[in-house]
């Protein structure tokens, strides 16, 4: 060893980080306390003593109280029925209450039932005033020293209290509690993922069920009855592109006159088949059998200057009208017949193919799959939503303990995630 490197100052050993279990901070939290109040132990573990032996004393004292003997015997027996039934309530509830007082020795358990003592300590006085208030007119001095020891044993509670709190104890329940949390959101997070599964599980039954439909519509369309229902469908077609060819002449000609009608018809309230041909002229044109319309249309020619029309436009109307003879709406409307006739015949034909029912009968079960499918996924969705949330608030959980345990330490940890790794 050189001089130089025996006059070199050593360098401190490298500090261990310690590492505190997610799963175990409980134990951690009461080892950090024992800590942090290691000069107080001794001082706590006095009180808890002492607590129990005012425990001991009271359980003697209502002992004592229970056999104690009126001074006075001029007390009206009434009197001294009243004051046992009191005494005997008194002494059961006082002492049910301090032989059920159990003070833990675990430091955070210790102080969560510091502060429950004080509450039940308050029921039992409320509970016994009563009882307190009749007993005093004969036992005052027993009484007060009971209350005395009762007081002792609240002040030890509160002193335990008061030192914790002192201590920052607060602090750590902030942390079991957000332990808690994390433990709950685990808890439906693991049934969020049981239901996600079932979910998919489902949506595989359907999809499955699809492709098997898919098979058979498959089958369907490469059958010749399918052939031949293209073919009808084609012709059905080609009757319907007829149908609006012929019929286009006419309803163009018919709004031609569509002003001229309507001031006719307001004349002519009676002749119904005037707005029925305004509205749907198609129809009407077919089931006039008689039609009506052309008569209707000659008395507007016959009469068009009593209609309110502009030169220029009666012009017009009455060039159209010399067109909307009775043969020409005769042969519009025979053809336009014939073509309905055959285009239902082709459609009879396309119902009663057995191509058709079977193919429409696939596609009905394909689309109820289908929206099963749709009403799953939605749930699933759902359900990841509610999982993203739980893991965010989690994260963010597990973030705020382990500052909130460095801060309560007074050095850095690591805090090691495994609720997380089990589940």
């Amino acid at each position: 060893m050189s001089i130089f490197d025996y006059f070199r100052k050593k360098q401190a050993p490298e500090r261990v980080i310690k590492q505190v279990e997610l799963s175990k901070i409980d134990k951690h939290v009461n080892l950090i306390l024992r800590e942090k109040l290691a000069s107080n132990n001794r001082t706590i573990t006095d009180t808890l003593d002492n607590f129990d032996e005012t425990k001991k004393t009271i359980i003697h004292q209502l002992r004592e109280l229970h056999k104690k003997t009126l001074m006075n015997p001029n007390i009206p027996r009434r009197e001294i029925q009243i004051m046992e039934g009191n005494r005997d309530n008194y002494i059961k509830r006082v002492a049910h209450f301090i032989t059920s007082v159990e003070a833990p020795r675990q430091y955070l358990e210790l102080y969560y039932y510091t502060i429950k003592f004080s509450e039940e300590l308050d029921i039992l006085s409320k509970d016994t005033q009563k009882n307190k208030f009749i007993l005093k007119e004969f036992f005052e001095n027993e009484l007060k020293s009971i209350n005395k020891e009762m007081n002792r044993l609240e002040e030890s509670m509160i002193n335990i209290r008061v030192l914790f709190e002192k201590h920052n104890i607060q602090r750590l329940q902030e942390v079991v509690n957000d332990i808690d949390k994390i433990k709950q959101n685990f808890a439906k997070t693991i049934k969020i993922r049981e239901d996600i599964k079932e979910h998919e599980a489902v949506v595989k039954d359907y999809e499955d069920k699809i492709k098997k439909l898919e098979e058979r519509v498959n089958t369907i369309t490469t059958g010749t009855d399918f052939r031949a229902l293209e073919n009808f469908k084609t012709d059905k077609e080609n009757v319907e592109d007829e149908i609006k060819k012929i019929f286009k002449e006419f309803d163009t000609l018919l709004s031609g006159i569509d002003t001229a009608l309507k001031k006719y018809y307001y004349k002519n309230q009676d002749k119904k088949i005037i707005k029925e041909y305004l509205d749907e002229p198609y129809k009407t044109l077919l089931k006039d059998r008689d039609l009506e319309i052309e008569r209707i249309i000659k008395d507007i020619n016959e009469n068009i200057d009593d209609i309110d029309l502009k030169d220029k436009k009666k012009e017009h109307v009455q060039e159209i009208l010399s067109k909307l003879t009775f043969e020409y709406l005769k042969k519009t409307q025979s053809e336009l017949m014939k073509l309905e006739d055959q285009k239902q015949h082709m459609q009879t034909k396309i119902t009663h193919n057995s191509a058709s029912l079977n193919l429409s009968e696939q596609q009905y079960w394909m689309k109820a799959n289908q929206d099963k499918i749709r009403t799953q996924n939605d749930s699933i969705i759902k359900l990841e939503n509610d999982l993203e949330r739980f893991e965010k608030e989690n994260k963010m959980l597990r973030v705020s303990i382990h500052e909130e345990i460095e801060k309560i330490i007074g050095e850095n940890i690591e805090l090691k995630d495994d609720l997380t790794e089990n589940l």
